[in-house]
C-alpha cells in the first residue's frame, strides 16, 4: 500500500531531427536537465536528434492526482507546439517514475497508478508516448534513481 514517503515524478523527453533544446526550452518555458542539439559529438556517433529531458512535476504520491491534470493542462496549452512538432518527425514521451517504499508484508500492493480516459486521450491526440517506473524507495545508504533510465527504445541510434 502507499505510504506518505512514496513520491513521484513526471519528466518529458523530446527527441527531433532539427528543433534545438533552446528553441523546445523557449516555446515550452521549460529548462532541461539534459538536452544536446542535433549534430553532437557523443562519443563514437554524432547525434542526429536534438534530445531534452526536462522535470514537469515532482512531490508527494497523495499530489499526483493534481499533478496530472496540471500536465494535461500544460499539453492543451501548448498543443500548436505538439502538432509542429509531430509533423516535423518529433517524438515526444512523458515518464512516470514512482518511488514506492517497502512493504510491511509479502503479497501487501506496493504500485497501483490508474490513468483517466480523458488523460490517455490527451496523450493519444498529441502523439505523445508513456513510460511508466516503478523504483523501490531509498534503503539505509542507497538513493533513490532521478533520472530516467535510457532503454533500448530511448537510445535509438538518432
Amino acid at each position: 500500500m502507499a505510504t506518505s514517503k512514496d513520491s513521484f515524478s513526471i519528466d518529458m523527453v523530446l527527441r527531433h531531427p532539427s528543433h534545438s533544446p533552446e528553441s523546445i526550452s523557449k516555446a515550452l518555458s521549460l529548462e532541461p536537465k539534459a538536452s544536446w542539439p542535433a549534430g553532437t559529438n557523443l562519443g563514437r556517433v554524432r547525434a542526429k536528434w536534438s534530445f531534452f529531458y526536462a522535470r514537469l512535476l515532482e512531490g508527494p504520491l497523495p499530489e499526483y492526482e493534481r499533478a496530472l491534470k496540471t500536465v494535461r493542462r500544460f499539453l492543451r496549452k501548448n498543443a500548436a507546439f505538439w502538432i509542429d512538432f509531430a509533423d516535423g518527425n518529433g517524438e515526444v514521451e512523458l515518464i512516470f517514475n514512482h518511488t514506492v517504499s517497502r512493504q510491511q508484508k509479502n503479497g501487501d500492493e506496493c504500485f497501483e497508478l490508474y490513468l483517466a480516459p480523458a488523460f490517455l486521450s490527451e496523450l493519444s491526440t498529441r502523439e505523445i508516448g508513456l513510460r511508466l517506473q516503478a523504483w523501490q524507495g531509498s534503503v539505509k545508504g542507497k538513493k533513490s534513481a532521478d533520472a530516467p533510465k535510457i532503454t533500448p527504445h530511448s537510445a535509438k541510434k538518432r
